[in-house]
């Protein structure tokens, strides 16, 4: 799977032989799980729904760093470095069942029973950071426009579509709007928006909405992308 887009999502599916040692926990949406000032001492495993989550500045409104499905965990930082999650809540983008497992549950009984579990936790952390690195090169050497194209192909491939030789348009679910796609790369959603504008203009973009990614040149979106890769 493809994972340079910040979405992840069946990373840890051997969590779900241990849900008897967590706690099931049920979230509308929209609710927050754990707020800044809340103490952590556990993580979260997501069975149903989904979870952004969002980094909190004085400079103006909150961030989306990556986002979190089912068969991902969540909160592992702040469980194993302690003390409370200052800069960061989490939030749930629909209904979710989500499972709690205490820090201590990990170490007493997990790691040693299940050990396969922890090399799960290690391989999340690894791609969030390999996730981190590569959007901060974006960030230095791509401008905006770039960096949306870059969005919209991560997403195809995050989706799994499958791209047959010479075809060009390509139409699915993304389940994002522009909006999401903007909080995801810190930016206003004007910036995004008339990045789509002038992907529409180029007729490489005909419709862009939650329920409908509708790419007529995706051979063109993929050169965009490519011309300015390091």
């Amino acid at each position: 799977m493809f994972y340079q887009l910040p979405i992840f999502e069946n990373l840890c599916p051997s969590w779900e032989k241990v849900l008897h040692l967590g706690v099931r926990e049920v979230f509308p949406k929209d609710s927050r799980i754990f707020f800044t000032e809340d103490l952590v001492d556990g993580l979260y495993y997501i069975v149903e729904g989904s979870i952004e989550i969002n980094l909190h500045t004085i400079h103006g409104p909150e961030k989306v760093l990556f986002m979190v499905g089912k068969g991902c965990i969540f909160g592992e930082v702040s469980c194993f470095i302690g003390g409370d999650a200052e800069d960061a809540s989490a939030r749930t983008r629909s209904d979710s069942v989500l499972y709690y497992f205490k820090k201590e549950t990990i170490e007493r009984i997990i790691a040693v029973q299940h050990p396969e579990l922890m090399l799960e936790l290690v391989q999340t952390v690894a791609y969030k950071a390999r996730m981190f690195t590569e959007l901060l090169t974006d960030e230095l050497i791509s401008n905006h426009f770039t960096r949306v194209c870059k969005m919209l192909v991560y997403l195809v491939r995050f989706r799994e579509i499958r791209i047959e030789p010479g075809q060009k348009r390509v139409v699915f679910q993304p389940d994002m709007t522009q909006h999401d796609i903007a909080r995801l790369m810190g930016v206003h959603r004007v910036t995004v928006t008339k990045a789509i504008g002038e992907l529409k203009h180029r007729g490489i973009i005909r419709q862009f909405s939650k329920k409908c990614l509708d790419i007529t040149d995706f051979p063109e979106l993929l050169r965009l992308v490519e011309s300015v890769e390091p």
